[in-house]
């Protein structure tokens, strides 16, 4: 296979992935929920209170049971919108699609280095 050739496939991926129904419906989800202002600031902030605690997590810092259960409530809170948990529900296909994607591209290349 030529390298001209791989970028064409890698367009084609591309292309297939954004045809796909994972992603599709993802994208009308995340249209959904952009529709109202406070579900976007919602989403944003708990995102923000995650990545501060995997953060701190990730650096092996203590934190607190509280911070977990607030996580937790305010995820539980959110998730009551029927638009918010069915953005939750198709961003977690597209993501678990994406990583099945990578994960065949990773094997094929081990394989072949391995050959």
């Amino acid at each position: 296979m030529t390298t001209a050739n791989s970028y064409d496939k890698a367009h084609e991926l591309a292309r297939a992935i954004t045809k796909s129904e994972p992603y599709l419906d993802y994208c009308q989800a995340k249209k959904e929920v952009e529709k109202k202002p406070e579900w976007t600031s919602k989403l944003l902030e708990l995102r923000q209170r995650q990545a501060e605690f995997n953060r701190a997590q990730i650096l092996g810092n203590d934190v607190p049971k509280e911070t977990v259960q607030e996580l937790s409530l305010e995820f539980a809170r959110i998730n009551q919108t029927k638009e918010i948990a069915e953005f939750f529900r198709a961003e977690a296909a597209f993501v678990q699609m994406f990583n099945d994607l990578q994960e065949i591209i990773n094997q094929a290349i081990e394989s072949g280095l391995e050959a």
